[in-house]
């Protein structure tokens, strides 16, 4: 089972960043200097943070200089020095919490920052979705040169017990906030480390909802860090970089958002995009529906049990795919995948509509030529209306005890599979991997 454990967290200084709090507390607002993961900084994002001000987290987490590795360890260490960052004096764990759209004034989402013990993915921690090489290859760069790890792991469980209200009960006096860019709150205080939470947590099966790239960028650069002659012979979880941060969210008891990731195709034949109206062929049917309509009429068929997509061709014609889900079932079990994948939408699609039709293959997928991606159904009609994409395919979102049993069963989703909303905050607290 998985090993947790409290961390000496990096952080902005409470005193630098400090807003009127209640006695006996210390409370900063830290807006203007977190951001997202890298992942879903946009360019003009990433812009806007820069300019938002000196000492915000994206000039570690995505510099825009020419070597932008170099540059985030150097001002890593320059705010450290200046004072702008302080290292917590002892261990803690921290609470993560985190507004609604329906009440962003008030963090409801709950969830414990420690430090996991890495581990092979399969036994105490497991995975749900495919990673690049890409972004892989970047973060480890990043991670050699910062020795830090910047941004959490969201992990989630699943615990019925009575025990989750007691555990996130404990009392703080310390507490960072931060709104992102859709004005949702979210905080993040530490608390003293209590062995019966960590106790708790440890017991659990834990699955990463968010920062595979990252989780594996993590098991890189400790492989890295062992095959130091001086390291190779240290004690398992003696070394810092055995560890990486995570944010732990019991998804039983706390409503996790996942939104959909809408595909749109770069490039494709023509003749076979339009084929699919013409002839849908055994699986699936089209029916001619408005693009602008076509976002209502998925979610009304929301827990539908057959697969259904909507496509958005060139000339502003719109269809709804709805999926024979026993012709689905009898073309997927020809795949080399476990039966919870073969029934996912996903899985469906990238099988039977992408590669099958549009010969777009797993390989393909990989190269990113063919496809790009958008959580905004009016931007990938948009995108197909400007030219920018040849077709767009909106999707159903994920859901949870989809992504445990796909994960529980050893297998993975295609890329892009899952978008927890809104992203953890990047800059709320830091983990360095040097000794504690």
């Amino acid at each position: 089972m998985p090993t947790l454990r409290p961390f000496r967290g990096l952080g902005y200084a409470l005193d630098r960043y400090a807003i009127p709090s209640p006695p006996g507390m210390r409370i900063a607002d830290l807006t203007l200097v977190v951001c997202p993961p890298y992942d879903v900084i946009t360019p003009a994002q990433q812009a806007e943070l820069l300019s938002r001000s000196e000492r915000n987290a994206v000039r570690l987490e995505l510099s825009a200089v020419p070597d932008p590795h170099a540059a985030a360890a150097a001002a890593l260490k320059a705010w450290q020095a200046d004072g702008t960052l302080e290292r917590r004096a002892k261990p803690s764990v921290y609470y993560y919490r985190y507004a609604r759209p329906t009440a962003p004034d008030e963090p409801a989402v709950r969830g414990v920052v420690a430090k996991l013990r890495l581990e092979p993915f399969g036994a105490g921690v497991r995975a749900h979705e495919h990673t690049l090489a890409g972004p892989k290859a970047d973060r480890l760069a990043l991670l050699h040169a910062t020795r830090t790890q910047l941004s959490p792991i969201l992990a989630i469980y699943f615990d019925k017990s009575a025990h989750h209200d007691h555990l996130m009960g404990l009392h703080w006096a310390d507490e960072w906030r931060a709104r992102d860019d859709d004005g949702l709150l979210h905080s993040l205080a530490a608390v003293e480390p209590d062995e019966r939470l960590l106790d708790h947590l440890s017991r659990q099966q834990l699955y990463i909802a968010d920062g595979h790239h990252r989780y594996e960028t993590a098991l890189a650069y400790q492989a890295a860090i062992r095959a130091d002659p001086a390291w190779a012979d240290a004690e398992p979880g003696s070394l810092a970089a055995d560890w990486t941060m995570v944010v732990l969210v019991n998804a039983e008891r706390e409503e996790l958002e996942i939104q959909a990731t809408h595909r749109l195709i770069r490039e494709a034949d023509d003749e076979s995009l339009h084929s699919l109206v013409r002839d849908p062929g055994p699986i699936w049917q089209a029916i001619p529906v408005a693009p602008s309509q076509l976002a209502e009429r998925l979610a009304e068929l929301e827990t539908a049990e057959q697969p259904v997509f909507g496509l958005v061709l060139s000339g502003g014609e719109g269809l709804l795919l709805v999926g024979n889900a026993g012709a689905a079932e009898d073309r997927m079990r020809r795949e080399p995948m476990s039966a919870a994948v073969r029934g996912l939408d996903l899985a469906i699609l990238h099988t039977t509509i992408l590669d099958d039709r549009l010969g777009i293959d797993a390989a393909s997928v990989t190269t990113g030529d063919c496809l790009a991606y958008t959580r905004s159904s009016a931007d990938a009609i948009r995108a197909v209306a400007s030219g920018e994409a040849k077709a767009a395919i909106l999707v159903r979102p994920t859901r949870l005890e989809q992504l445990a049993a796909v994960a529980s069963a050893g297998d993975v989703m295609p890329q892009k599979s899952t978008y927890f909303y809104p992203k953890l905050l990047t800059g709320l607290v830091f983990y360095p991997l040097e000794d504690e």
